[in-house]
């Protein structure tokens, strides 16, 4: 990875975690409307796709990369579960961008830094 990509990676939990501090802190001018609604929705799409992230490290199924076996196994199981991950992280991305004003810097991170782990943990 490259030094931007390592640190929009290091950033991302930093970002989620602090967005979940700053949606639960009231705030006097924050809105309660949607938009408020689409800010939960796009944190908590991020937080499920962290899971699935651990959840896909945890439960790979095992593959021989020296004489092929269960390689192509292991590489559709990832995919599947890549797909979901982007899915995810694309509609929170967008959300987060609708969302509360003062927490799109830091969903947009989060979506951005999670995305380039996904990818940088499973290239093959």
């Amino acid at each position: 990875m490259t030094l931007v990509a390592t640190i929009l990676v290091l950033l991302a939990p930093v970002a989620l975690i602090y967005g979940w501090v700053c949606y639960f802190t009231p705030a006097s001018q924050e809105p309660t409307g949607w938009r408020s609604g689409a800010t939960f929705l796009s944190l908590a799409l991020v937080s499920l796709v962290v899971l699935l992230w651990l959840e896909m490290m945890v439960r790979m199924p095992g593959a021989d990369w020296r004489n092929g076996a269960e390689v192509a196994h292991q590489v559709q199981w990832v995919g599947v579960r890549l797909g979901a991950a982007f899915d995810g992280l694309t509609a929170a991305f967008i959300l987060g961008c609708v969302g509360r004003p003062r927490l799109i810097a830091h969903v947009t991170l989060a979506c951005v830094g999670t995305a380039i782990l996904w990818v940088g943990s499973t290239a093959m």
